[in-house]
Formats: structure tokens, sequence, C-alpha cells
């Protein structure tokens, strides 16, 4: 009960900052998924500053101080404290049993196996280009911005210092060859057998790490359409840069490209002719950074009879600069520069 009392007395500062386009919504039970450093924090705690301190328990469940144990007394002292209107569970890495709570409950996990029956699940994901604009503030031209995001990725895994602090050694060394072979497909056996041979490891530690990674959003796996394969690419395009020296924008773009997509909530799939494209909206998407319209055109005339084989009637060409629109057979081609396209949905 001491614990749960101290964190009541001694709540998180409740201010307001920057608002993300996903919301938390009034009087429902919430459960928040989302990355390490995505801005689940902020996000709750922009909301709570709607209500009175002595209205709110927040407890950290990854603070020093706090103990799992002390939940067996969350039900005798929520009665006591009969004017905390809401409850926050922050850093949630178990299933945790609530059936006693009657009021509002926001609860917020980096794990994507965490389900809740009865809870509204809202999934925050790193800022998208849109919000980088708006959270970096500076006056600068579009393209300048592009530039600058491209740079700074969407979290703070770019220093070696916060990188060792959140991932294992082993999880690095994976990470290290998903960087290094970023747009290519993967195989796992391969990726077991390289870090065998630099490392003492089994294969069903690096397994369990590569569902580890997923699971906590760190990873993002996109599967062939027909075949058993896929690539993984990250959830921050940043990381790619962070992780190794060999420079490669073309797949650095592409990685960019789905990092935006996420926001549609589709499931993406790839072959030899698309980067990515959703099998819902029937829409495709290439990368295509550098490539001038005539080349374009000229890919735009191969992959038409897939186009028309799938079922697929717009498909986008994302570059750094060059804008055109086209049809062919009824199939919508439209080539947008970043910044237009990233900012047009």
């Amino acid at each position: 009960m001491k614990i749960l009392n101290f964190f009541y007395e001694n709540p998180p500062k409740f201010e307001l900052s920057f608002e993300r386009k996903v919301q938390i919504p009034f009087g429902k039970n919430v459960l928040i998924k989302g990355a390490k450093h995505c801005g689940k924090r902020k996000l709750i705690l922009n909301f709570l500053s709607n209500f009175k301190p002595e209205e709110i328990l927040f407890l950290d469940l990854k603070d020093l101080r706090f103990e799992k144990d002390s939940l067996k007394n969350l039900k005798t002292f929520l009665k006591q404290n009969p004017q905390i209107k809401i409850l926050c569970l922050y850093n949630l890495d178990f299933t945790p049993n609530l059936d006693f709570v009657s009021i509002p409950m926001i609860l917020s996990t980096d794990k994507k196996n965490i389900v809740l029956p009865d809870f509204m699940e809202l999934e925050l994901d790193y800022p998208d280009f849109e919000e980088f604009i708006s959270i970096s503030k500076k006056n600068l031209p579009v393209n300048h911005l592009v530039g600058l995001f491209l740079q700074s990725g969407r979290s703070i895994f770019r220093e070696n210092e916060v990188l060792r602090k959140n991932f294992t050694f082993l999880e690095l060394e994976i990470l290290k060859y998903l960087a290094i072979n970023l747009g290519n497909q993967i195989s796992t056996a391969k990726l077991f057998t390289t870090l065998k041979s630099k490392i003492k490891t089994s294969k069903d530690s690096v397994y369990q790490s590569i569902k580890d990674l997923e699971n906590s959003f760190i990873i993002h796996s996109v599967f062939h359409d027909e075949k058993k394969l896929r690539k993984i690419y990250f959830r921050d395009f940043a990381l790619k840069n962070a992780l190794c020296i060999q420079k490669d924008f073309k797949h650095l773009f592409e990685n960019l490209i789905l990092n935006e997509l996420f926001k549609l909530k589709q499931d993406f799939f790839y072959n030899k002719f698309f980067h990515f494209y959703s099998k819902t909206s029937k829409t495709a998407y290439i990368s295509s950074p550098t490539l001038d319209i005539d080349l374009i055109k000229l890919r735009a005339k191969k992959i038409l009879p897939k186009a028309l084989e799938l079922g697929i009637f717009h498909i986008f060409f994302i570059t750094l600069s060059s804008e055109e629109s086209f049809f062919e057979q009824g199939v919508k081609f439209e080539v947008l520069c970043f910044d237009k396209w990233a900012l047009g949905f």
C-alpha cells in the first residue's frame, strides 16, 4: 500500500506537449501499443493534463521504486481513494487482472502480443513526416525538411549509447545484419549462420530475438505475395545508417516509404514488380528516388500486365523531385515527390 500511495502522492508532471495524430478518447479503457520512445508517455501525460492531480493514479511499472506485488493492494487502494477518476499503468509487460476496476483505465505497452479484452487498442507509431515538420518547428523549405528528416530519423535510436542501453548484444548483432541487408530478402537460417561465425549463439536464441524485435515494434516484415520469402525493414528507417557504414540510399528511401505507409494500417506485400502493394486497397508503391520520367514510363509499361493481373489500378512512383500523372489501360500511374505524397494522406 505504501508504494501505491507514494506514486499517488508523487505523480509525473502533467503538461501539454505536441499533439499527435493519435488521440486518447475520454471515458474508455484504452491499451496503447508502440515502440520504446515513440511518444506514449507524452501522449498519456498530455491527456491526463485534463484531470486534477488527485484524480489520477499513474503507475510506471518499470520505475525502479515500483514493485509488481503492490498491485495486489490496488483494489483496496482505489476503494480508499474514491476521488481517483482514472488509472494509468505505464510500461506494461504482462497481462494484469483488472476486472475489479470500475474507473477508466489507460494502459501502455511496447509489446504487440499483449491483448486485453474490452480494451480499445491504439497503436502509436514514431512521428511521420507531417508530424516531424510540426515538431521541428523549423522555417525551412519542404525539400530541406525532407533532407533533415532523412538525417534525423523518427526516433532517438541514432547514438551508440542509446542503442546499447535498449538492446541486448545479440539483438544489436541481428539489427546490424538487417541494416547491411536492408531491402533484400532475408533468410533467418542464413542470418543465424552468419552470426554463428562471429559470436557464440544458438538458433533458438536468434529466432526468439527476431520475434522479440518484431513484437516490440523495432522491425517489420513484409512478405512476398506468393513465395515463402520476406524482407525485414526498420520501424525507423534511420537505424540503417546508425548501425552500419555501408551507404545504400535506394533501400533507405524504400524503408522511408514503408514507414509512411504504416499510417494506412494495411498489410503490404512485395514481388519483383512492386516494392509494396496492398491487396485491400489495390494500390502499389514503387520507390524511385532518382529515376527520371522517361525511365519511369518505360518501367510502367513493363509492370502494367502484372498490375492488371493483380487488379491493381493505382500505382505510385515515389521520387525526390519528379512529378507527373498518366493512365495506361485504366491503370493510374502517379509520379510524386516524397514530400507531396507523404503530406497528401
